[in-house]
């Protein structure tokens, strides 16, 4: 059984999925009449989801390299106390390399979820549950990112690395988490009419 792709994997590729449908969004906009007034700033969206999709999408393959090097790691020799030690630092510099991955999966996907909230306005009405599902998709992301690091923050000693990174990954998650709800309330307005 392969350990990859894993749990940071599957978060960039879900993410991917929710710049694709943003970006499916912003291209049938793009070039209506009715549009018009709202066309730069959706060709700007566009070009950033697009930007995105592409990041994220990179970040599939890190993901697996990541863990790679981490399970490598983890079966270096502990015959002796200076083989345990030495496997014991590897395996900490192993574990933030591996924590940076998700970690940046979610800076992405909580960009994209701004992004969702951009074009529930300036999108085209007609997609608005594309914009819906781009959204859910890209807090998919967030929050499966956002396990991976913090099993990986479990692990690691660097107290000041853990500081560090928790509260940046909690902002991202509440922030995500109230995006996320405006947007869904949003298409579901507009659905009831």
């Amino acid at each position: 059984a392969s350990p990859t792709p894993g749990g940071g994997s599957v978060a960039a590729l879900v993410g991917s999925l929710g710049a694709a449908l943003l970006c499916m969004v912003g291209n049938f906009t793009l070039g209506k009449p009715k549009f018009e007034k709202v066309e730069r700033d959706v060709r700007e969206i566009l070009k950033e989801a697009d930007k995105l999709k592409e990041e994220l999408s990179g970040l599939i393959q890190k993901d697996i390299e990541v863990y790679t090097r981490f399970s490598q790691t983890s079966r270096m020799p502990r015959d002796t106390s200076e083989l345990r030690e030495k496997r014991r630092q590897a395996l900490q510099i192993a574990l933030k390399n591996a924590t940076q991955v998700p970690l940046t999966a979610a800076k992405l996907a909580l960009r994209l979820l701004e992004l969702a909230q951009l074009l529930l306005s300036k999108g085209n009405p007609n997609l608005i549950t594309d914009v819906g599902v781009g959204a859910l998709l890209a807090d998919a992301a967030l929050q499966s990112a956002a396990l991976n690091v913090q099993i990986n923050l479990g692990y690691i000693k660097d107290e000041e690395f853990r500081k560090r990174t928790s509260p940046v990954l909690s902002s991202m998650l509440s922030q995500g988490q109230e995006i996320k709800d405006k947007v869904v309330k949003g298409v579901r307005d507009a659905l009831a009419g």
